[in-house]
């Protein structure tokens, strides 16, 4: 066995999704319901053995190694020396894993499998406390921490990690989950090896009771939205101007004080060889949004907010080589929203999350993608089951224009049981 203490870093990096199809796979983890070394009954009376095949064990008792391995789950109708029926009911298969509850013991894997681009994971460990040295869940509490990690050269990195406070001892185990969003191509640790690891975080005196240890691999769903790429009305190529008022399936909230709808619409790219042709447009046509403070245009779509989902919204933006928002002071803002309506009482929108862009690092002839994350949300929440609506607003003062593309919205990790640690 391994015994060595390490204390990692959380990173929390912006990145982008990869449209793919619909898809989780499981990811193989070795001896994920702690089976192996099988321990014989009648060689070892304890039921009980320090070490555990295919993990590396990191037991800060350096002489005994007693705070980490694996024991043998009781008969159905078992009942322990202080009178309890410590049996589990819902173990998977016929052995656990125990865990000193000190800060310092943990257990880590590092899988074969890597960190995929576009892909979404979520570790789940099922998880009790044992009924003879339970972990404290008074002050102050024992917590056990699950984490995803990658690995610099040979030193291990946090990408995650969720804290689980004890609780009282229990015939049912419980699972817990923590999810990784989107892996980005330059997230340091894509495509490099996933490690997972089940660490303590409380004091001496306490066991943790783990099996079943579980890791899916989600591909994100793309929503559709009317018109992402801003393609209709078509534009004449007659049209001196390039550029039209309407944008098709998208409303329009122009802030025009003369009523003509000049701030919102839609123009074609130039020619490949001028000097302010966008070379990374989606297609022929993009939007333009005039900088000033209401300026928007909104969208709600035929899919719902589903309970126990993410959604990512992504938006293709630049600013225009003629009159493009200042990246000085007011730093020109533009706002992506998600948003539902209450129909129950004036039909008005209400926003769910926001997130403000600056045009700092902007280009007129490249464009950049920025996201916003709604995290997964409860049934009772007062969108569950509402449209979705997504918005692109300016928010900031006249004389300046923002360029749009390319809108997408896919919904990831349908799971019932679930928490989720978010990137920006």
């Amino acid at each position: 066995m391994n015994h060595y203490i390490f204390r990692l870093s959380l990173p929390v990096l912006v990145c982008l999704w990869a449209a793919v199809p619909a898809l989780s796979v499981s990811i193989p983890i070795e001896n994920a319901s702690f089976e192996f070394p099988v321990i014989d009954p009648l060689l070892n009376p304890f039921g009980a053995d320090p070490n555990i095949d295919n993990w590396t064990e990191i037991d800060i008792d350096t002489l005994g190694s007693q705070n980490t391995g694996v024991f043998v789950n009781t008969e159905p109708n078992n009942i322990n020396y202080f009178g309890d029926h410590d049996h589990i009911f819902n173990a998977d298969g016929r052995q656990m894993a125990f865990l000193g509850s000190q800060a310092g013991n943990a257990f880590e894997q590092d899988l074969s499998a890597t960190y995929n681009i576009g892909c979404d994971y979520q570790l789940t460990v099922a998880f009790g406390t044992s009924f003879m040295f339970p972990p404290s869940t008074e002050e102050p509490i024992d917590y056990l921490e699950l984490a995803l990690y990658y690995r610099d050269g040979n030193e291990p990195v946090d990408i995650v990690s969720l804290l689980i406070p004890a609780m009282d001892p229990n015939q049912w185990l419980k699972d817990f989950s923590l999810s990784l969003l989107s892996v980005s191509a330059d997230d340091p640790w894509a495509d490099k090896k996933i490690g997972i690891a089940i660490r303590s975080a409380g004091q001496a005196g306490g066991f943790w009771d783990l099996d079943n240890i579980r890791l899916e691999e989600f591909y994100p769903v793309s929503l559709p939205v009317a018109n992402a790429s801003f393609e209709f009305p078509v534009i004449d190529p007659l049209n001196a101007f390039g550029a039209g008022p309407i944008v098709d399936d998208w409303v329009e909230i122009d802030v025009d004080p003369e009523g003509l709808s000049r701030n919102t619409g839609v123009f074609a790219n130039t020619e490949p060889n001028s000097f302010d042709h966008i070379v990374n447009a989606d297609g022929s046509q993009l939007a333009f949004l005039y900088s000033e403070e209401g300026n928007t245009l909104e969208q709600e779509l035929s899919d719902q907010y589903k309970p126990g989902c993410t959604y990512r919204l992504t938006v293709a933006i630049g600013v225009s080589s003629r009159l493009p928002p200042t990246i000085l002071e007011p730093v020109g803002t533009l706002e992506l929203a998600f948003y539902y309506r209450d129909m129950n009482e004036s039909s008005e929108s209400i926003d769910i999350v926001t997130r403000k862009i600056e045009a700092t690092g902007l280009y007129p002839t490249k464009l950049r993608d920025y996201s916003l994350y709604l995290p997964a949300s409860p049934s009772d929440a007062n969108w569950a089951d509402k449209t979705i609506g997504i918005a692109i607003r300016a928010t900031g003062v006249p004389g300046a224009v923002w360029v749009l593309d390319n809108v997408r919205l896919d919904r990831s990790l349908p799971s019932d049981d679930f928490i989720l640690t978010n990137k920006e």
